[in-house]
């Protein structure tokens, strides 16, 4: 049996699970042109995490940086769901490091040089 992506709408907006579990499309139910869009992205993610703990589903990215880029043609915006700390290539499923040391060796360094 296929696999069933899960789709959480508002009646407007739809955002869609992708084959990649960290990504999610978001777009107008009717097919136009997005515009005027302020938090509904955000809005319909924070919906889909609450389905799936309701579901007792694993969420691993719930507090997770979130990149979004708009389709050529305007009516899509593609989520990408990344760790803290990481940011996601445009051009692939690679991710690439942040180069800040984290807290704790900014600190150590300040105090011991």
């Amino acid at each position: 049996m296929a696999y069933e992506f899960l789709s959480v709408s508002d009646g407007t907006f739809s955002l869609l699970e992708t084959e990649n579990e960290n990504q999610f499309y978001f777009y107008r139910n009717d097919g136009d042109v997005l515009t005027n869009i302020d938090r509904e992205p955000m809005d319909l993610y924070h919906a889909y995490i609450m389905r799936k703990m309701i579901n007792d589903e694993m969420i691993d990215k719930v507090t997770s940086n979130i990149y979004l880029e708009m389709s050529d043609d305007k009516t899509y915006i593609k989520l990408t769901v990344c760790d803290i700390g990481k940011k996601t290539k445009t051009n692939g499923n690679s991710t690439v490091r942040d180069k800040r040391p984290n807290f704790m060796k900014r600190l150590i360094h300040k105090i011991f040089g």
